[in-house]
């Protein structure tokens, strides 16, 4: 793959850190990887070393063996979830090894932009590092995910879910912008406002998959304990949009969820012989939380674009062939007015 889009001179700026518990293979990436210009590679062998760094500072890149530590998967998961230093949207590439397909199933789960295949040729590294630089793939928010989408939507198998153009440290220093530490908080902090706007879109596509599941149980009369399960899923999941409610600001939607939960629980209690009332709520539940949460709208800004301008890297273990970076994000027409809109959960459930 050509390197010529990434000028060796501006390599030394970008940040790696590399976790590996073997000597021979961590010194022979980090020699290749300073050999090629990246001068500020740093590795570590334990965990607890890799994690101090991460609360000093953010890394550009993370190259993380999946054998570093039993936690390697959750720290990939803590880094996308903002738990674990300041900025969730750093490139991290997962390097797996023994139970193969099931460890890059883990890393994708977890949120890893790459997943590759060990052994790893200290060439191949590269290759991929060069080629995630300039194309990365978009990200998807659900409710228990933060990650590049993987998901190829066609005319038969559309998706619902938005994707996001999240901060690219990496892309910003191989083209030349220095970027403040104060700038990059900023840009975090804008996304992250992204992310939680389309977690609650996730949120109402999982009420409404949800009540779909228990009122059809209802109607051919399978009142059985999984009918109580989802009943307290769906507690689970408006209580989890309430608190997403809560950090974007928007406090009436965070009431609004608080109070369907009850009605939920209570619902859940009496599963087996539910009031006309709860099964009411029920029906009209997902409406009403799409209605409220058309008030958070207006927060997307215009780093939504539309599913059929994405660019998909290759299928993991394939080689990378050359791409042209993806076309200019377009604004997200939801067509809704936030705003204008002033719900209480009466006016809701009544409708």
């Amino acid at each position: 793959m050509s390197t010529k889009k990434f000028d060796k001179d501006r390599r030394g700026d970008i940040d790696i850190y590399l976790g590996e518990p073997n000597e021979q293979v961590r010194e022979s990436m980090r020699a290749m990887l300073r050999g090629e210009g990246f001068r500020k590679t740093r590795t570590f062998y334990r965990m607890e070393d890799l994690l101090a760094a991460f609360s000093e500072s953010p890394p550009d890149i993370l190259i993380l063996a999946d054998d570093l530590h039993p936690s390697s998967f959750q720290m990939v998961k803590d880094v996308r979830g903002f738990k674990l230093g300041r900025n969730p949207f750093i490139l991290v590439t997962m390097m797996v090894g023994g139970e193969t397909d099931l460890n890059i199933k883990k890393a994708m789960l977890a949120g890893c932009d790459d997943v590759l295949i060990k052994p790893v040729s200290p060439g191949k590294m590269l290759d991929r590092i060069v080629h995630f630089t300039f194309n990365r793939t978009p990200y998807i928010v659900t409710t228990d995910y933060l990650g590049p989408e993987r998901r190829r939507t066609t005319a038969d198998r559309p998706s619902k879910i938005r994707q996001l153009v999240v901060v690219n440290t990496l892309k910003d220093k191989a083209e030349g912008r220095r970027i403040s530490s104060n700038e990059l908080a900023r840009q975090v902090d804008r996304c992250m406002t992204d992310v939680m706007a389309a977690r609650l879109d996730s949120h109402g596509l999982k009420l409404g998959y949800i009540c779909n599941l228990i009122l059809k149980a209802y109607e051919e009369k399978r009142i059985e304990k999984d009918v109580h399960d989802n009943l307290l899923v769906l507690v689970s999941v408006l209580e989890d949009a309430g608190r997403t409610a809560k950090i974007l600001g928007e406090p009436d939607l965070a009431d609004i969820c608080t109070d369907l939960a009850r009605q939920v629980e209570e619902l859940a209690e009496a599963y087996q012989n539910p009031p006309d009332s709860g099964l009411a709520t029920l029906r009209k539940l997902t409406r009403a939380f799409d209605l409220a949460k058309q008030s958070t709208e207006k927060r997307f800004s215009e780093n939504a674009i539309p599913a059929d301008q994405i660019k998909h890297p290759p299928p993991i273990g394939a080689p990378a062939p050359p791409a042209a970076p993806p076309p200019p994000a377009k604004p997200a027409d939801t067509g809704a007015k936030g705003g204008d809109i002033t719900i209480s959960p009466d006016d809701l459930l009544k409708a």
